[in-house]
């Protein structure tokens, strides 16, 4: 008799804790919706690494003019580059610094908000199946379903590699009298890391073949640049001192000679500096074996 009666009571009470759902009729469906889609497990990994991608990325200060077409100059262009301030240049430069820093901070905290609403939701969605979600857990379970659809838009709004403008405080080019006129903006720009390839690239007893690209481009998208291969040869003693050379070149590939057998190198490939680099934290870094003389034979 008592089990009926208990049975009977917790019975009564999911009845009761429903009804009290009636004025969030879809919630449940919704909630269960975004915990299968944009909250699914495949959809924090790849959000994960979009977020790893853009802290590793390098930003760029780029300058326009406000009616640019392809037949404009850029800050590249000497004669525009001659005109521009380099003081209130810098002073640009240190804005821009400070907003990839923000941007970057901000899509951090995103993410673990992301992380503590799924968490919450589907802890409103355990207890309602249980019959244990009430008006107020209802209505906390709305309120952090609403944040979390405003969270999952700011960061994939955030996530763009479009250019982000800044605002000029300061004309670049000064008015003195002598320069031309010439309306600038300043935009930031985001390239993504130079990733070594690790399966194409390839190792004899004195030869390496050193393959890299952009994380996200396909052979056929890849742009020339300008690239720093840097070699550094590990010591294998204490007493011994590590030798280090660099190199340039501007294509997705380099073949290093002459080294040493049964030797390890630790190579690194970046993009070569730029007065409009603004941040750049991140270096592949790759450390080969060379093989014995007689095994390359």
């Amino acid at each position: 008799m008592d089990e009926v009666s208990t049975s009977s009571a917790e019975s009564e009470a999911q009845a009761v804790s429903r009804s009290q759902m009636g004025g969030f009729p879809d919630l449940y469906k919704q909630i269960q919706q975004l915990l299968c889609t944009s909250l699914s497990e495949h959809s924090f990994m790849v959000r994960q690494e979009e977020l790893r991608l853009m802290q590793r990325s390098s930003f760029y200060l780029e300058i326009r003019r406000h009616d640019e077409h392809e037949n404009h100059p850029r800050l590249s262009d000497t004669k525009l580059w001659t005109l521009i301030d380099k003081q209130r240049l810098r002073s640009v430069m240190t804005m821009a610094y400070e907003r990839v820093e923000l941007l970057l901070a901000l899509q951090e905290l995103l993410y673990e908000e992301l992380i503590e609403g799924c968490r919450e939701l589907e802890d409103f969605i355990a207890k309602y199946d249980r019959g244990l979600a009430g008006g107020d857990a209802a209505a906390h379970a709305q309120q952090r379903f609403l944040q979390t659809c405003q969270d999952l838009s700011d960061f994939e709004s955030r996530m763009t590699r479009d250019a982000a403008k800044l605002y000029l405080q300061h004309k670049l080019i000064p008015n003195n009298g002598h320069s031309p006129r010439i309306p600038l903006s300043a935009s930031l720009i985001i390239k993504l890391p130079v990733m070594i390839n690790r399966l194409k690239s390839c190792v004899t007893s004195n030869v390496v073949h050193l393959y890299w690209e952009d994380s996200d481009m396909q052979p056929d998208d890849l742009k020339p640049e300008e690239f720093q291969v840097r070699v550094k040869s590990l010591p294998q003693t204490s007493d011994e001192q590590e030798e280090v050379a660099e190199s340039t070149c501007r294509s997705y590939d380099l073949k290093i000679n002459d080294l040493k057998p049964n030797r390890h190198y630790e190579f690194s490939v970046r993009r070569v500096d730029t007065m409009t680099l603004v941040r750049e934290r991140w270096v592949d870094t790759i450390v080969l074996g060379m093989l014995e003389k007689d095994a390359s034979t």
